[in-house]
């Protein structure tokens, strides 16, 4: 789909509005708690670390339950996006050998549907927040930036990820296992403070390190996120979006045969 073609992006948006209602409706179609699961999920995660490193082994982290659900659910959309778009083309081979159907469309939906999971989160978040006093001040404002910034850094690894594990099907185990390095690497639980000076320079690499605290310095801290870090991972994220797109592009001749 070419971009400038204004009849294919308003196809796609249609394309993406129903993926994603799909998805929605299926995610938790057969639990006997439904959407609850949605905050659910996050919230039994949030339990467990408190109890772990705010009493059994207190880290000493001020504001810990905000710290802690912040770093959760922004981490959760990246590693739920990632973890359906290294599956999303040979598990939807039916939609793929449409003729109309573009398959840009399947990590796109994935990345907006677990968008709409996390924003059923907000209200918990909020009463965390206001509960440890956190100001709610003009650096809200600030929210939109991030999300579009964590938006375009999470397409970029979805279609990165979709497009190899076509070709390379080993991916979709070695995806997991780099999750769950990145999950350690990325202070969801912990505080960089604690961090030696020689390895946080190796975790700073992370673009989710930098998203994740600037969430937190917004809506904990109250204040206006470092802009100058937010604007080179925004970039960065916008440079490895337009190559894995174009990637994915390439890759997709391919797809009807490999499928």
């Amino acid at each position: 789909m070419k971009l400038t073609d204004r009849r294919g992006i308003l196809h796609m948006v249609d394309v993406i509005s129903v993926l994603v209602a799909r998805d929605q409706k299926s995610r938790y179609k057969s639990t006997a708690m439904g959407v609850v699961w949605a905050v659910a999920s996050p919230m039994l995660f949030l339990l467990t670390f408190y109890l772990m490193f705010s009493i059994i082994l207190p880290l000493n982290i001020p504001n810990y339950a905000s710290h802690l659900f912040i770093g959760i659910i922004v981490w959760s959309w990246f590693q739920s996006t990632t973890m359906e778009s290294v599956g999303c083309i040979v598990g939807n081979a039916s939609l793929v050998n449409q003729p109309r159907f573009s398959p840009a469309a399947l990590p796109l939906a994935s990345a907006a549907s677990n968008l709409l999971t996390m924003g059923l989160t907000l209200p918990l978040l909020v009463v965390i927040l206001a509960s440890q006093g956190a100001p709610f001040g003009p650096p809200l404002l600030a929210l939109p930036i991030l999300v579009m910034c964590q938006f375009a850094f999470i397409l970029a690894i979805a279609y990165l990820v979709a497009a190899l594990n076509v070709r390379f099907r080993d991916l979709q185990y070695i995806v997991p296992i780099l999750l769950q390095l990145g999950y350690f690497a990325t202070p969801i639980f912990y505080d960089l403070a604690a961090v030696p000076p020689e390895t946080l320079q190796f975790l700073q690499l992370n673009p989710m390190l930098t998203l994740i605290e600037a969430y937190r310095r917004v809506l904990i801290d109250g204040h206006w996120p470092d802009w100058s870090a937010i604007a080179l991972t925004f970039l960065g994220s916008l440079v490895l979006l337009a190559l894995t797109y174009r990637y994915f592009l390439r890759a997709g001749a391919g797809f009807l045969e490999e499928v």
